[in-house]
């Protein structure tokens, strides 16, 4: 018989964090299997869109990561977004926007132009270092805390669970555009 189990994460304190390092084990579960799934597309492939207006495999790779650090260390902060949480976005993943939403004619954005797999992983990895280093300063007892964004208060606990079903609903929009693209002969596999 084949034992499922997870752990918390590495370095996460089991006396304190065992929701905290439960969820961060989740995160990196899902990223490892985003990575599978992603790491050998192509830059056309990346940028490949049904039709003007709907996203791109790289903008939802660049979207992932920004979404991570904007709830972990920019919205707990109180930072605003512009200009100081855009500034926080553009020092760790290279870029300040992911181009989310699209208009309805809107096109891959130029700024993300030419970005390999290879890049958006790294990005992707970069970003959750950095979620890693905040949300070790976070423990369970915190998770009822609640810090403001514009007119509504947000708890920890509800922060956790957005980043985690937000990524698995990203996930599974890529994995839909991978269907599409074979479907329009972009890409080629199972």
């Amino acid at each position: 018989m084949i034992l499922k189990e997870l752990k918390i994460a590495r370095g996460y304190n089991p006396k304190t964090q065992k929701l905290v390092g439960l969820f961060a084990a989740q995160l990196d579960d899902q990223l490892v299997r985003l990575k599978n799934h992603t790491k050998d597309l192509t830059v056309k492939q990346l940028e490949w869109q049904l039709k003007p207006g709907m996203n791109t495999i790289g903008m939802l790779l660049a979207h992932l990561a920004l979404v991570e650090i904007f709830w972990t260390k920019v919205a707990p902060s109180g930072m605003k977004w512009d200009p100081d949480g855009k500034k926080v976005i553009k020092k760790i993943c290279g870029f300040k926007d992911d181009g989310l939403p699209l208009s309805p004619k809107g096109k891959h954005p130029s700024y993300l132009k030419k970005y390999s797999a290879k890049k958006y992983l790294a990005i992707l990895d970069k970003a959750r270092r950095t979620i890693h280093a905040e949300m070790k300063k976070w423990k369970d007892n915190d998770l009822n805390k609640k810090f403001n964004l514009a007119n509504r208060k947000f708890t920890y606990s509800w922060t956790l669970y957005h980043i985690l079903e937000h990524f698995a609903a990203h996930f599974g929009q890529i994995l839909l555009l991978k269907h599409m693209m074979k479907d329009a002969g972009v890409l080629k596999g199972k």
